[in-house]
C-alpha cells in the first residue's frame, strides 16, 4: 500500500520525492503538532500551491502523506473501528491555504467516523510560514448530540510557539472520559456491541415491526444491541443502502455507543458491504449473515451441521471479491502448486473453484441424508400411526409443546430457533391411541434463500404429514402477519391442502376472556403448555382430527424416539 495518498496527479518525481521525505520525519510527540513538522507542511504546500497533510501516530511518527487541492485534503479509510470506546491513535496534521475559517462540516464527519485523535489544520500566509494551529476532537460531554458540529469540540486557534507540551496526557484524558461516559452507561461483556439499521419506504409500522424482529435475532446470535436507526428511502442507495447523511448518523452513533458492528435488515450486496465497511469503519454483517450465525450454533446433528455448512458456501460464493484475495496469481515464477490449473491461475478464481467443489461434495453428502430420510419415513408409513407435525413461527412454542404432549426433553428456550433438528416422538392419547409428534425447524419472514434450499429435505416432509400442528405465538404484536407468513410457506411447500390445528399459544400472557371470541371465530383453540387443562383439550383435538372412526385398530403401544 502506498503512503503517498491523494491527489498527485500532475506532481513531477522530484515533487513526488520531496513529499516521500515527509515520512521519514518525526513530530515533537509532546506537542499536538512539532514545531519543525509544522513548518515544513507549510513549505510544501506554498510551493505546490496546494494543501499537504499526515498522519501522526502518538508515537510521533509520519504514517501517511496526503496530497490534496486548494480547499482540503482527502483522508483514506483507515479500516475496522478501535476497540470500544478507544480513539485510533492517530491524529490528521494539515494545512489551510484559506487563512482562518471554522473546520468544515467534511472534515468534522472524517473526525467522527475514523474516531480520530484530533483534526489539526496548520493555517499559514501567503510565503508558507505557520500563523495559527486550529484542532479540533471529539468533546465527551456532546455525546448525545444529533450532528456532527455538535459532537464535535473545535479549539481557540493558538500560536505554533503556545502549543501545550501535555499532549499525550491531554489525549489520554480525552479517551478516558469517552470511554467512561460511553461504556460507563452500558454492561459491557465479551460479545461484540450491534448498532441496527434498516431501511424502509414508508410502512413505518412495518419498519418497527422487522426491527424488533432483528433485535431478537442479533440477540439470539450473542451479541449485544446497543442502539439502532431506521431510514426512509423511496429506493435503497445501490452503493451503500443508506444515504450519506444517515452514514454520518451511524458513524455518531457508532462513537456514542462504543459500536463495532453494523446489522442491517437487509441482505446486502458484496459491493454494498464493503462500501458500508469503509465508510464507517465497523464490521457490517446483513440479515442472512446473522441468520446463519443462529444456525451455525445452534445445529446439533451431522445433518443439520452439513445444511447450514452448504448454505454458508452458497451465501459466500457470490461474495468473494477480488479485494480480499488479491490478484496474485499461483506458481507465477515457480511450478504451479497441486490443484490448480497451472501457472498464472489467479487465487480468487482457485478459491471459487475450491468453494464450488465442496458445495458439490455437500449437496452429495445432503442427498445421502435425504435418502436416509425417506427410508425412516417408509418405515414410519408402515407402522400406520399418523404423522402429527408442529409448525410456527420460530419461537412460537413448538418444542415446548412436543415437550407437554410426548414427555420429551428437547431443548426449550425463548429464543429464536432454538432448536434446529427435527426430533420425533410417539405419544399416546387419550383414547388410546398412538401418534408420532414432530417437532420441525421454525419459520421465518424472508427466510435466507440458501437455508431454505438446503433444509429442504427436512421441510419437504411436513407435505406427508397426517396433521399440522400450527402455533401461533398468539401474545406478540405481529400474531397475525406471523401466522399468515406461516401459512404461505406451507403452500409454497404443497402442504396447503393438510388438516391444520391451531393453537393460539402463550395464552396466560394475555387477556384470555377478551381474545376467547376471537379464537373461536377463528377456529383455533386458546391455549397454554403451562396449564394442565390446556394441554388435555390439545391431545383430545389431536386425537379427534387424526382418527376417524375406520382407523381405531390396536396399534403397538411402545413409545420414545423415533429414528
Amino acid at each position: 500500500m502506498s503512503r503517498l495518498f491523494g491527489k498527485t496527479q500532475g506532481l513531477r518525481k522530484a515533487e513526488l520525492d520531496t513529499l516521500e521525505r515527509l515520512l521519514q520525519r518525526r513530530s515533537d510527540r509532546s506537542r499536538l503538532v512539532g514545531v519543525d513538522l509544522a513548518r515544513e507542511l507549510g513549505e510544501r504546500a506554498w510551493e505546490l500551491g496546494r494543501n499537504i497533510g499526515v498522519l501522526v501516530g502518538r508515537n510521533g511518527h509520519v504514517e501517511r502523506v496526503l496530497v490534496g487541492d486548494a480547499l482540503g485534503v482527502p483522508v483514506p479509510e483507515l479500516g475496522p473501528s478501535p476497540q470500544a470506546g478507544r480513539l485510533r491513535g492517530v491524529r490528521v496534521v494539515r494545512t489551510s491555504l484559506r487563512g482562518l475559517t471554522p473546520i468544515s462540516d467534511e472534515d468534522r464527519a472524517t473526525l467522527v467516523r475514523e474516531r480520530l485523535d484530533a483534526y489539526v489544520r496548520v493555517v499559514i500566509d501567503e510565503v508558507g510560514e505557520v500563523l495559527w494551529v486550529q484542532h479540533a476532537h471529539l468533546d465527551p460531554e456532546r455525546l448525545d448530540a444529533h450532528d456532527d458540529s455538535r459532537v464535535v469540540s473545535e479549539r481557540a486557534p493558538q500560536r505554533l510557539s503556545a502549543l501545550s507540551r501535555e499532549y499525550p496526557a491531554e489525549v489520554t484524558a480525552l479517551e478516558e472520559e469517552i470511554v467512561r461516559r460511553t461504556l460507563g452507561l452500558f454492561e459491557v461483556g465479551s460479545s461484540e456491541r450491534a448498532l441496527l439499521a434498516t431501511v424502509h419506504e414508508g410502512d413505518l409500522e412495518d419498519a418497527t415491526r422487522r426491527m424488533a424482529e432483528l433485535y431478537e435475532l442479533v440477540v439470539s446470535a450473542g451479541f449485544d444491541v446497543v442502539a439502532h436507526t431506521l431510514q426512509k428511502r423511496d429506493r435503497p442507495d445501490p452503493r451503500t443502502l443508506v444515504g450519506s447523511g444517515k452514514l454520518e448518523e451511524i458513524a455518531r452513533l457508532a462513537v456514542k455507543h462504543a459500536a463495532n458492528l453494523l446489522v442491517v435488515d437487509r441482505e446486502l450486496t458484496g459491493v454494498q458491504q464493503r462500501n458500508l465497511e469503509d465508510k464507517t469503519g465497523l464490521t457490517v454483517l446483513d440479515r442472512t449473515e446473522v441468520v446463519l450465525r443462529i444456525f451455525e450454533r445452534r445445529a446439533r446433528t451431522r445433518a443439520a451441521k452439513l445444511r447450514v455448512a452448504l448454505a454458508r458456501l452458497r451465501y459466500q460464493l457470490p461474495r468473494l471479491s477480488v479485494r480480499d484475495h488479491g490478484m496474485s496469481r499461483i506458481g507465477r515464477s515457480t511450478v504451479a502448486g497441486v490443484g490448480t490449473r497451472g501457472k498464472g491461475e489467479r487465487r480468487i478464481d482457485l478459491d471459487r473453484r475450491q468453494m464450488r467443489d465442496r458445495i458439490h461434495r455437500l449437496e452429495s453428502l445432503l442427498a445421502r441424508v435425504a435418502k436416509q430420510q425417506r427410508t425412516r419415513h417408509r418405515a414410519r408409513m408402515r407402522s400406520r400411526l399418523p404423522m402429527c407435525s408442529l409448525v410456527g413461527y420460530t419461537n412460537a412454542g413448538k418444542s415446548t409443546w412436543l415437550n407437554a404432549l410426548a414427555d420429551a426433553e428437547v431443548l426449550v428456550e425463548d429464543r429464536l430457533f432454538a432448536t434446529l433438528d427435527t426430533s420425533v416422538r410417539r405419544t399416546r392419547l387419550p383414547g388410546g391411541h398412538d401418534v408420532l409428534i414432530a417437532d420441525t425447524v421454525g419459520f421465518l419472514r424472508d427466510l435466507p434463500e440458501g437455508l431454505v434450499d438446503a433444509f429442504r429435505s427436512t421441510l419437504d416432509e411436513l407435505a406427508q404429514s397426517d396433521l399440522l400442528i400450527h402455533v401461533v405465538d398468539i401474545a406478540a404484536d405481529d400474531a397475525r402477519e406471523k401466522e399468515e407468513s406461516v401459512l404461505e410457506t406451507l403452500d409454497d411447500l404443497g402442504a396447503s391442502g393438510i388438516p391444520v390445528l391451531t393453537l393460539w399459544n402463550k395464552a396466560d400472557r394475555i387477556d384470555r376472556d377478551g381474545y376467547q371470541p376471537l379464537a373461536r371465530a377463528h377456529g383455533a383453540l386458546l391455549v397454554s403448555a403451562n396449564e394442565r387443562d390446556d394441554r388435555i383439550r390439545v391431545r383430545e383435538a389431536i386425537e379427534s382430527m387424526a382418527f376417524d372412526g375406520e382407523r381405531a385398530e390396536s396399534p403397538d403401544h411402545s413409545s420414545g424416539l423415533v429414528e
